[in-house]
């Protein structure tokens, strides 16, 4: 019976310091988690968003309409490995905001939605070609139809 008592008490403590190391353990990766965390949501500043900040030259093109765009995008990589690559792909970004625009019409580029759509049609070809990361937005800056 006495040595029965011992097992027991021997086998309550290791289940007591092994529970104490994973409390241990949660509490610690619970604290590293957060840091993270708040790292991650940390908003980027102006230089970190520059530096990921790519434009293009204004780009002139027919519309479907009788008409022509005059459009100048900015687009925004998601790093700047993804910026050089922008860089290198330029000429592959122009033929994809021409051919874009040649396959819309005045009326496909009205208002607020029109430009949103092909902002965001932009942003899909653009991240089909990249290899190294994708691009986060793209801003309409400078934009004509005559």
């Amino acid at each position: 019976m006495e040595k029965m008592k011992r097992i027991l008490m021997i086998l309550l403590a290791a289940l007591g310091i092994v529970g104490a190391g994973a409390v241990a353990a949660v509490i610690f990766l619970d604290i590293n988690l957060k840091e993270v965390i708040a790292q991650e949501e940390k908003e980027p500043t102006a230089e970190e968003l520059a530096a990921r900040s790519f434009s293009m030259e204004p780009l002139t093109t027919n519309l479907t309409s009788e008409n022509y765009a005059v459009v100048q995008l900015n687009l925004l990589a998601d790093s700047e490995k993804s910026y050089k690559e922008l860089e290198v792909r330029t000429p592959e970004l122009k033929a994809i905001v021409i051919s874009t625009l040649a396959g819309l019409s005045r009326d496909d580029l009205k208002g607020s939605e029109g430009l949103t759509n092909f902002a965001k049609t932009i942003q899909a070809e653009a991240n089909k070609i990249l290899h190294d990361g994708q691009v986060e937005r793209v801003l309409i800056t400078d934009f004509k139809i005559q």
